[in-house]
């Protein structure tokens, strides 16, 4: 019996302090404080202690590396065990957890590490979407304490934030930054991910991927998941939590069956200054189709190589993966005005979103 007597003198140490944070809080909204001063960060992380968890996986590759003829890597060989270890944030108090995909996506096993000490064998995987890099995970454990959502919307650039995770194994450690910049969009070489990030200086590591950003009031505003080369240089990137939950509550409400909107643009290139001057668009605003499949919806609605497209919906368009990222989060059935510039013309098409193809 010693251990759950542990757990539970753990766990109700941890939930006395995440209270008295969230009265805090709570006393500081009322007060009309809208942002708190640093001297309350120990608050923020008693706060969301109880609600980030570490993951750590199991499971079995092939282990020589290889490329094929046209540049795509595969594997081949005896198999190997490979472990890991990421982080994870409770999103509701019934057991659903999110993480990165790519924390999870290649596990034979996961196994959750709560605050209080408890690990939890039994994880089910409720659904993921690779292209954003999201995975909700479940499992059925008593009281457990859910973060609350955040807007990234709302957060500006030089606001203050903090990380934290299981960097190297190290658990619940704390960082702190600022937003160095917001609506970074990045392709990830050979995967189907088109993301849109935060930009954050606060230390994100190997480990740190599923855990969570928090803006100063401990609310979620984004989920850690990757850093700009092999080891922390100052700039890390979160998925924003407008985005994360909007993931997060699809895959809950399609039973882990997400389906994503589909275009039909084959191929999309930037706008170059002197094509924008030709067709009188303002330069580094729009995107130029250069390839589109037949028989798609970008073909039915009549686009063409060669067209600008300036907005998607109500929604500039400034670059190819801001586009596709769009595109992808559309539910298919949907019909959206596509605002597009042809020979200097500006035009708006109808378009009815499409079912994404299977890879």
């Amino acid at each position: 019996m010693a251990m759950p007597i542990s757990y539970s003198i753990n766990r109700g140490a941890e939930k006395a302090k995440a209270e008295a944070a969230f009265e805090l809080f709570q006393k500081l909204r009322d007060n009309g404080i809208a942002t708190p001063s640093e001297a309350l960060i120990p608050w923020v992380v008693k706060k969301v202690g109880p609600t980030v968890v570490g993951v750590k996986t199991q499971g079995t590759q092939p282990t020589t590396l290889l490329l094929d003829p046209f540049g795509n890597r595969f594997r081949r060989g005896p198999t190997q065990e490979i472990y890991g270890e990421g982080s994870g944030v409770i999103i509701d108090s019934e057991g659903y957890i999110l993480t990165n995909f790519h924390v999870v996506g290649s596990a034979d096993s996961v196994q959750v590490v709560l605050s209080d000490g408890r690990e939890v064998d039994h994880v089910e995987l409720v659904g993921y979407d690779e292209s954003t890099d999201l995975a909700v995970l479940k499992i059925d454990e008593k009281n457990l304490t859910a973060m609350e959502w955040g807007d990234s919307d709302s957060t500006e650039v030089g606001d203050s934030v903090l990380a934290i995770g299981n960097p190297f194994g190290l658990a619940h450690t704390v960082t702190q930054g600022i937003i160095s910049a917001k609506e970074r969009y990045r392709e990830i070489p050979d995967s189907p991910m088109h993301q849109e990030f935060l930009q954050t200086d606060a230390a994100i590591n190997p480990g740190n991927s599923g855990g969570p950003l928090l803006n100063m009031r401990g609310e979620l505003i984004g989920i850690n998941t990757a850093i700009y080369g092999e080891t922390y240089q100052g700039i890390g990137f979160a998925i924003p939590s407008v985005l994360a939950k909007r993931i997060y509550e699809q895959i809950r409400q399609s039973n882990g069956n997400l389906v994503h909107g589909y275009l039909g643009i084959s191929k999309i290139d930037p706008l170059d200054n002197s094509y924008a001057v030709k067709n009188g668009v303002e330069p580094g605003k729009g995107i130029v189709i250069s390839e589109i499949k037949g028989k798609s919806p970008a073909d039915r609605v009549g686009l063409k190589p060669g067209d600008i497209i300036l907005k998607w919906g109500d929604k500039e368009i400034h670059n190819p993966t801001h586009l596709t990222h769009e595109v992808i989060l559309t539910p298919p059935g949907t019909e959206v005005i596509l605002t597009i510039v042809r020979n200097g013309e500006k035009l708006e098409k109808t378009v009815i979103v499409g079912k994404r193809p299977k890879r």
